[in-house]
């Protein structure tokens, strides 16, 4: 059962990254205006989205889920803060060579957090797979 909801979301961040992909390359050929909707619309998806995994987490039983529910709270309180002070810093900054090579900094720092977040699912996954096949081969061993 683990190797089927695995395929699926591995398929979904399949086609995220896919997303991010071609949305970074239409960015660089984009104007102004094009790229200010796009990241209007992106800043919707994501609070939808981050709304939406709010919920899922909160309306689960397992005592697992509530402890990461918590955990993702937290994370978002500390995101929260670090956004608000990115925003004061980029408000102080008059130098726009600067502010963009800032912003350039951040968003590769953004990619590297999204890398070690992809590799934490695959440690997570190959841990759910492997405690899986130790399971089935325990009901196997206890049929025997």
């Amino acid at each position: 059962m683990a190797h089927e909801i695995l395929s699926v979301k591995l398929c979904q961040l399949d086609d995220r990254l896919a997303r991010l992909h071609s949305h970074i390359h239409m960015s660089e050929s984009a104007g102004h205006s094009q790229l200010l909707g796009e990241i209007q619309a992106l800043e919707r998806a994501c609070a939808e989205e981050e709304l939406g995994l709010r919920k899922k987490l909160e309306l689960s039983k397992s005592a697992y889920v509530s402890l990461l529910s918590r955990c993702y709270g937290e994370i978002a309180q500390s995101i929260q803060r670090a956004r608000d002070g990115l925003r004061e810093l980029d408000s102080r900054c008059p130098d726009e060579d600067q502010r963009a090579e800032a912003k350039l900094l951040l968003a590769e720092y953004g990619l590297d957090f999204a890398h070690q977040a992809a590799d934490r699912a695959l440690l997570l996954a190959m841990d759910a797979i492997d405690t899986e096949l130790l399971r089935e081969k325990k009901e196997e061993r206890s049929q025997s």
